[in-house]
């Protein structure tokens, strides 16, 4: 990694001039027979006699726009399944070149001079000629490595809050309100059998009894069909959202652009249903007649809490970690 501020352009780069061209409409087999027999995995894509440069065409692009499309490599042209990007001059700021492919998500831009293919630079070219000057100051705690420290904090803050705030309550092991079978009969639709009954994400469960929120809806009303559909909802973005989580700050470590919906919307839906939930519960208990006598399942409520903390902790684990302060070494020490 650099340590001055310098701007590096492409020209301090070693260009790879061992690559590949294949024309923009040559099939799909052609391209392919061709990285085999130069052995690579890429090549850029011209067009015409004057070669302009279009794009790259990598193996990646054919096993997924063609292969496992079940397209036929014989007819289907290059020009269809390359990835389109702007080629970089020499001097062209490596960060830039950088930008241009991280944002694409691939690992090749050509390089050109004078309109003319020159070579090839990849991602990993640039890594080390980025300058190390954007530290990352926001957060509280001091780490060497903000991202690395950021996906495992994010990681097993979603893990966590997938557990508590909706696999336990599903397993029935705490739930959302609680109270006496006796008092409950009305609702419930069963006898005087006595004891508690918790109510969890899809039913209500006590001594012997098991009571899914579908009966409730035929007994009491809409509302608890609106806590199945809202309980089912919160299933599905905790699992989405757990993933979104880690995906997106195991991309970070990469350098990997993801967008504000994984990073954000959907993780925060998740935080959503949790509270939504509890909502719904309270709308169901205050508008059945006769009224119930009900408590709140005080560990659930405090397990939902933690979970969503956790989940917001994890959204905006950013602002957790920053950049533990290291001894600046002179220019002239690294040239010597």
């Amino acid at each position: 990694m650099a340590l001055t501020k310098k701007e590096f352009s492409v020209r301090d780069l070693v260009i790879d001039d061992e690559y590949g061209t294949i024309d923009s409409n040559a099939t799909i087999q052609a391209a392919a027979k061709k990285m085999k027999e130069l052995g690579v995995p890429d090549l850029v894509v011209v067009e015409g006699e004057a070669q302009k440069v279009l794009g790259v065409i990598a193996d990646f692009d054919i096993v997924q726009n063609v292969v496992a499309e079940g397209s036929d490599a014989n007819t289907e042209k290059v020009i269809s399944t390359m990835y389109k990007i702007t080629p970089v001059t020499l001097d062209t700021l490596v960060t830039e070149a950088f930008t241009r492919m991280r944002n694409l998500n691939v690992n090749v831009v050509p390089v050109i001079e004078n309109e003319k293919l020159i070579g090839v630079c990849t991602i990993h070219d640039c890594w080390s000629f980025i300058p190390d000057q954007n530290v990352d100051e926001i957060g509280l705690i001091p780490v060497r490595n903000t991202r690395v420290a950021e996906f495992w904090f994010a990681s097993v803050c979603a893990i966590l809050a997938f557990t508590l705030g909706i696999l336990l309550p599903l397993a029935g092991i705490f739930g959302y309100f609680t109270g006496n079978q006796l008092d409950l009969m009305s609702l419930l639709g069963i006898g005087p059998v006595g004891g508690k009954v918790t109510f969890h994400l899809f039913e209500a469960r006590g001594v012997g009894i098991i009571v899914p929120f579908l009966d409730l809806f035929a007994k009491n009303g809409a509302i608890w069909l609106v806590i199945d559909i809202f309980s089912i909802l919160m299933l599905i973005f905790g699992i989405i959202g757990l993933f979104s989580i880690v995906y997106a700050s195991f991309s970070d470590t990469r350098s990997l652009q993801t967008g504000w919906i994984i990073r954000t919307v959907i993780p925060g839906l998740a935080v959503f249903f949790m509270a939504f939930e509890w909502i719904l519960f309270g709308i169901a208990f205050a508008i059945t007649t006769p009224q119930p006598d009900i408590a709140i399942d005080v560990i659930g409520l405090v397990m939902s809490i933690f979970s969503m903390v956790l989940l917001l902790l994890a959204i905006n684990r950013d602002y957790i970690f920053r950049e533990k302060e290291t001894p600046k070494v002179a220019a002239s020490e690294v040239s010597g």
